[in-house]
């Protein structure tokens, strides 16, 4: 964290790591990321991608590079547990800005998510990832706060009971997500964009996704 701080001028948004998703929706679209963005896999897993401010005057984007996989093999190599549970999937600059760069870092789950960033970056934040039983199991209350994210209608207490498998996003952050299957319900402090992607940059408060 010291030498990126050191090599990057100013966190600015997260952006860009690929021009063609599958959008909330489930349609395919070609559309770059231009903003804070987390991009979900099925799994549980998940990529941030990351546009930082590069002073390019000072630092070479190698070094960038250098320091973000330096620091990436520090962090899993101190974590207990098995296996890659972060991997630097790109560092590179941005081609419609050269004075940006990007990153992409790929998270094996929620809680890897928060510790990286509580250890790494000296940030905490709230985000999870999982299915609603594990949502309700680690505390959070789902009750009354999700709607129809097509007809806009409050979730039943009786229709909540029926969607423990599926997938939820909890999150803090503004960020916008793309997701890997169509959203079927949202907190109203979300909105999903024309190309079919949560757009959370706005709201306040925890923000919720569930997928289908």
């Amino acid at each position: 964290m010291r030498g990126r701080k050191r090599a990057i001028a100013l966190l600015t948004a997260l952006g860009a790591c690929v021009s063609i998703l599958t959008g909330c929706s489930g349609e395919t679209v070609e559309e770059p990321i231009r903003t804070s963005t987390i991009v979900l896999a099925a799994d549980g897993s998940f990529t941030q991608c990351r546009v930082e401010d590069f002073d390019r005057d000072d630092y070479q984007l190698s070094e960038l590079d250098g320091m973000i996989r330096r620091e990436v093999q520090d962090y899993v190599g101190e974590a207990a547990g098995d296996g890659q549970t972060v991997t630097v999937e790109q560092v590179s600059s941005l081609e419609e800005n050269d004075a940006q760069a990007m990153v992409a870092l790929h998270f094996a789950d929620s809680e890897v998510y928060k510790d990286y960033r509580a250890q790494v970056d000296n940030q905490s934040c709230e985000l999870f990832y999982g299915t609603v039983q594990e949502a309700l199991e680690a505390g959070y209350d789902l009750a009354g706060v999700l709607q129809d994210a097509k007809k806009g209608t409050d979730l039943t207490s009786e229709q909540l009971a029926k969607i423990g498998g599926n997938r939820v996003l909890i999150f803090e952050e503004n960020l916008q997500i793309r997701c890997p299957s169509k959203v079927l319900y949202i907190s109203s402090n979300v909105q999903i964009t024309d190309a079919g992607y949560v757009d959370g940059t706005e709201g306040e408060g925890l923000k919720y996704v569930v997928i289908k």
